[in-house]
């Protein structure tokens, strides 16, 4: 029996693990590298950041208390300012805050509004929309979050101290107030896109 292992090498043969792969488009299998992969390529970079700005409101961790109070409408809620803009680039604006409303006569229209200034006026408004918020009487949600995102893409020159303004107002009548917690933000994003 010796004679037969005599000629087995008494060193360790390690072998590699192998993968194989199966590739139902041609039926065949591959070991590793060998599988045909096709990388995507973009045919466009991804957006960079650029420049960032936020506000918060005065007390942004502070509860949401049910009941009567906050601030009374209308309010500029927030403001964001960002140094330079260049052609091309977007900003893209992002926006956060709580509603209450105290009116016992029945839902209210919160109007929303971005303006592109140092003042909110009609001639810089951007972005707009109408919100209705439910009536505190027998019903709990008439604290309300609010949402606001919007992606300013009118750029066609380099422009400095670029501003935006968060507004709140109410339709008609009283009763409605912003509520904590409160956050505006703008990003300057690079394009083109």
């Amino acid at each position: 029996m010796n004679k037969l292992y005599r000629n087995i090498p008494k060193e360790v043969i390690k072998i590699k693990k192998y993968y194989a792969h199966y590739n139902p488009k041609d039926g065949m299998y591959y070991v590793d590298k060998s599988y045909p992969y096709k990388k995507k390529k973009s045919t466009r970079e991804k957006g960079n950041l650029v420049e960032f700005d936020y506000a918060n409101g005065s007390n942004p961790i502070s509860p949401l208390v049910p009941g009567p109070g906050g601030l009374p409408l209308p309010q500029n809620v927030a403001t964001v300012r960002l140094n330079e803009v260049k052609a091309g680039n977007v900003v893209y604006l992002n926006g956060l805050f709580h509603i209450n409303n105290d009116n016992t006569t029945g839902p209210q229209d919160l109007v929303v509004s971005i303006h592109k200034g140092s003042t909110p006026t009609e001639g810089n408004l951007i972005y707009r929309k109408v919100i209705e918020i439910d009536v505190a009487q027998n019903i709990h949600d008439d604290i309300t979050e609010v949402s606001v995102q919007y992606v300013d893409d009118n750029f066609r020159s380099n422009q400095t101290d670029v501003r935006y303004i968060l507004t709140a107002a109410q339709r008609v009548g009283t009763g409605l107030f912003l509520l904590n917690p409160i956050t505006f933000t703008a990003m300057e994003i690079k394009g083109p896109f």
